[in-house]
């Protein structure tokens, strides 16, 4: 391998001290340069087999170098990046949050679990897809809907926005988070006018163009 890579003396300290440390440690130099166009095929290969061994490591803080070193990496195999999607929180909610390896059947059975935490990580991603979008609002989770709604790398139906409304219409957080996105469904948008405050009735009406006659008639 490289000179950036895992070493001969890095193995020869794994072997004679393999400690939790130490296993942290050679996970993090791994994960960290781990970029296929640099390697052999029998190097990828090797890294990739470390890498599984490393996601059934005992030690929570092997697991998290792995993860925190893979989270953005497009190259890491898919098993893998499952594996560490579906661990602990600790280990999990950065590859939730930031892999691009993960596809929407993966964050939908991640998000179907009922952890919040991770519906939370899947609601922030850069670029969340209307199907799990959907998916995410059905979990009832008004933490991990409010972050959705105030994503705007979120695409989001509109009958997607009008279950929002109708499960979490009266939700101060969720109400601002939908006034404020760029754009909302004008049939939303008229929902919500009944529904806020004042303030945000205000902001509504500017940041999505309602008329103030209509407005004022629904009010």
């Amino acid at each position: 391998m490289p000179a950036d890579k895992l070493s001969q003396s890095d193995v020869a300290r794994l072997l004679s001290d393999p400690t939790p440390v130490n296993r942290a440690e050679t996970a993090a130099k791994v994960a960290g340069a781990f970029n296929p166009r640099r390697l052999t095929d029998s190097e990828r290969a090797l890294a990739e087999e470390i890498f599984r061994l490393m996601v059934k490591d005992a030690e929570v803080r092997v697991r998290q170098a792995l993860t925190e070193n893979l989270k953005q990496n497009g190259n890491v195999p898919h098993d893998v990046a499952v594996a560490l999607a579906n661990d602990v929180d600790q280990v999990a909610l950065p590859m939730i949050e930031f892999s691009k390896v993960l596809n929407d059947d993966d964050l939908i059975a991640i998000v179907g679990s009922q952890n919040p935490a991770k519906q939370e990580a899947a609601a922030g991603r850069a670029h969340v897809s209307e199907a799990l979008s959907e998916a995410l609002v059905e979990t009832g989770n008004e933490a991990a809907v409010t972050r959705l709604v105030a994503n705007e790398g979120a695409k989001i139906s509109e009958q997607t926005f009008q279950k929002v409304v109708d499960d979490f219409g009266d939700r101060s957080g969720v109400q601002s988070a939908m006034v404020n996105r760029s754009s909302l469904p004008v049939t939303v948008a008229e929902r919500l006018v009944t529904l806020v405050s004042e303030n945000l009735r205000d902001e509504l009406v500017k940041r999505h163009e309602l008329p103030a006659a209509m407005t004022t008639d629904l009010v």
